[in-house]
């Protein structure tokens, strides 16, 4: 399971994205530029740690991904693992049953860097947290880096041991706040032109107007770029403001389909049953119906991505990321795939028009 995670973490990490550097991130970039620093094994101390907090959707994963992606321009040989807090006690479980703990140990010391994402999934959980500090520590003192993501501060971090919060303080601290109106203008702007977004010019009044009215949380201007693209393409328009203006005036009233609803209806499209859907199965015929299903639910719900792989059985936003990126890369050169997801958007559509009615 080592293994797994460490090509899996390689291939969240190569994904290609667009990345746009905000002021926001201004402290939070140099600080793990630090923590990813390709250079020689840290001299192990408390500063090893850095704890990066911000809410759901305010880019933590996306600077991470980033910053290990410069130290492997630097050195390609950087060695890495990015995991949640629960599937890293789940490994140390493993271990410790098949008597290979010792093993295990070392060979998370050879790592530069271990990513600790969503800390908050081990929260209330005494021994899932000893067990995961004491891993942590262990690391350290072979010289690895530690960087921990969570939703709250050190400081808010109130079912956790003592040694947990003081373990976390005595680090370097980062908090990821959303971006200001100046900052979303900038990331809309890169985001419409990236995606081909057609506005009519000057740009600059659609791209204000969609900074003062969108949600402020930077991946869901993401989702939200990406189904502007998606409604341009349908009905072949150039937007302006007057359009933006009935375009989310339709948006708003318009009634999206439940996520049981779109798991229903792709499983009825691949002839499979939707609660295999959403299980952790990873039986290959479910792979791609889950990827299906996670694409209609991010473009018809605009859920966060966490909320999307939580009902259908993943473990991390970062997999339903990946498991978004593969689909779109086999769509051109699968026909049938391609015709089936035309038919499940076709019935979805249906749905909506019947609730609205």
């Amino acid at each position: 399971m080592f293994d797994q995670l460490v090509t899996r973490s390689q291939s969240v990490v190569s994904v290609t994205e667009l990345f746009v550097s905000l002021p926001e991130h201004g402290f939070a970039r140099a600080a793990l530029m630090r923590v990813a620093s390709p250079l020689a094994r840290v001299v192990p101390t408390a500063n090893s740690l850095t704890f990066l907090s911000g809410t759901a959707g305010s880019g933590k994963s996306l600077l991470v991904r980033q910053a290990i992606l410069d130290a492997l321009y630097r050195q390609p040989k950087f060695r890495f693992l990015i995991a949640t807090a629960v599937e890293l006690v789940e490994l140390l479980v493993i271990a410790d049953e098949r008597q290979s703990l010792a093993e295990l140990l070392e060979r998370f010391g050879t790592l530069n860097l271990i990513v600790c994402e969503d800390l908050l999934g081990i929260e209330g959980l005494p021994l899932e947290q000893q067990m995961l500090l004491s891993l942590l520590d262990r690391s350290m003192t072979f010289g690895s880096r530690i960087l921990v993501t969570s939703q709250k501060r050190p400081g808010e971090l109130r079912n956790f041991s003592p040694r947990w919060v003081s373990r976390c303080h005595g680090g370097l601290c980062v908090s990821l706040s959303w971006p200001g109106l100046e900052s979303r203008s900038q990331l809309i702007s890169r985001l419409t032109n990236a995606k081909h977004v057609p506005l009519r010019e000057p740009a600059s009044e659609a791209i204000q107007w969609l900074a003062e009215h969108w949600p402020f949380s930077p991946r869901e201007i993401v989702c939200a770029v990406s189904n502007l693209a998606d409604y341009c393409g349908l009905h072949q328009v150039v937007l302006d403001v007057p359009l933006l203006e009935r375009y989310h005036s339709e948006q708003a009233l318009s009634v999206s389909p439940s996520m049981d609803t779109i798991a229903n209806v792709v499983a009825a499209e691949f002839g499979i049953d939707s609660t295999d859907l959403r299980s952790r199965s990873r039986n290959r015929e479910l792979i791609v119906p889950r990827q299906c299903a996670m694409f209609f639910a991010r473009e018809f719900t605009g859920r966060p991505l966490e909320a999307i792989g939580l009902y259908f059985g993943q473990r991390t936003h970062t997999t339903v990321s990946h498991g978004l990126s593969r689909l779109k890369k086999i769509l051109p050169h699968a026909p049938t795939i391609s015709q089936q997801l035309q038919k499940i958007r076709n019935r979805l559509s249906e749905n909506r028009r019947e609730d609205c009615a």
